[in-house]
């Protein structure tokens, strides 16, 4: 009988994984202990195992697709298929993986072969939400570093990418670019006391709102002057918050899946002092800690905010961590 392979539970809260790369193709003999795919989780990459002797019978998802814990995502049978399947869980149908033609059928059919333009170069996969493939401790050194990982996808090289391509992206980021930054507004906060770290300590102890983050997009999303998608990222994860109009107890985790209006980058507890990483595709306030004060730069394309509103919202928000009780007036 075949041996079904699942997309693994790797931890508690786990409800899908994204698969970083296949190992073997279809009809690649396998052993049991043979590494088959990468998983990416939002915690880690992990190599998985066949689990089983045999051939590949049939891939049923491709690299750069997530799917469900639990669902089917290869087959391994005992015998070499005739025909092994590849196919996509967002294309449709299976199809028959390329194989090897017989040398003699190859040799009849060269009298009626007609000349073809030569095959398109494979691009680096790329999942279907453009999503870029990564192990967490590349996304945690890159950003450390001020390094940008899809410049790398723009030169073409290929996917996942692991440490040592940091290397060919630090000679990437000496280039000069060659877009202008007309179309990029930078602006600079510097306060010299901050009180957000009392005030969301204050908060905890006399609301029973311990959640810093969530507090961080209430601040946030009131400066934007709406109601407003928040992301709050740090070195290790990124969560998104529904921030109405109205109390900082009224904030909610948002669908991981929603488009942010804003992005706050939350670097007080590392190492970094400044940023210049360029516009995302929100406007983006990243926090530095200086002394016992707080650095807050505003980056984002000119299409995002007018000069006004970007002088507005970084006011706003600057004045608010600086002095959090104006947020409650």
């Amino acid at each position: 009988m075949p041996h079904e392979v699942i997309m693994p539970a790797l931890g508690m809260a786990q409800d899908s994984g994204l698969i970083v790369a296949w190992h073997k193709a279809p009809g690649d003999e396998v052993a049991a202990g043979d590494v088959l795919f990468e998983v990416e989780t939002d915690k880690s990459t992990v190599e998985v195992e066949a689990g089983q002797d045999g051939f590949v019978a049939a891939l049923l998802a491709e690299a750069g697709e997530e799917a469900p814990v639990g669902e089917v995502i290869a087959v391994i049978s005992k015998e070499k298929p005739q025909d092994p399947v590849q196919r996509s869980r967002n294309g449709g149908g299976a199809v028959p993986a390329p194989a090897a033609r017989d040398m003699k059928d190859t040799k009849a059919a060269e009298p009626d072969l007609v000349p073809t333009s030569a095959p398109a170069a494979t691009r680096p996969a790329i999942s279907a939400d453009g999503r870029i493939l990564a192990s967490p401790k590349v996304r945690r050194l890159a950003l450390e570093q001020g390094l940008d990982l899809a410049r790398l996808v723009e030169a073409g090289h290929p996917q996942p990418y692991h440490v040592a391509d940091l290397e060919l992206l630090r000679s990437l980021s000496t280039q000069a670019p060659e877009v202008t930054t007309s179309g990029v507004r930078r602006l600079t906060a510097a306060l010299a006391q901050e009180g957000f770290s009392e005030f969301a300590a204050w908060a905890q102890e006399a609301a029973g709102l311990g959640d810093a983050a969530a507090l961080l997009a209430g601040f946030g999303g009131a400066s934007l002057g709406h109601a407003a998608i928040v992301a709050v990222e740090t070195l290790s994860a990124q969560r998104l918050y529904q921030v109405p109009l109205g109390p900082l107890g009224d904030v909610t985790e948002a669908d991981p899946d929603s488009t942010p209006d804003l992005c706050l980058r939350d670097l007080r507890l590392s190492r970094i002092s400044g940023v210049e990483l360029g516009p995302e595709d929100c406007p983006t306030l990243t926090l530095c800690a200086e002394g016992t004060g707080l650095v807050v730069t505003l980056e984002c394309a000119a299409r995002s905010l007018s000069a006004r509103e970007a002088v507005a919202l970084l006011s706003n928000f600057a004045a608010r961590m600086e002095q959090p009780v104006r947020h409650l007036l």
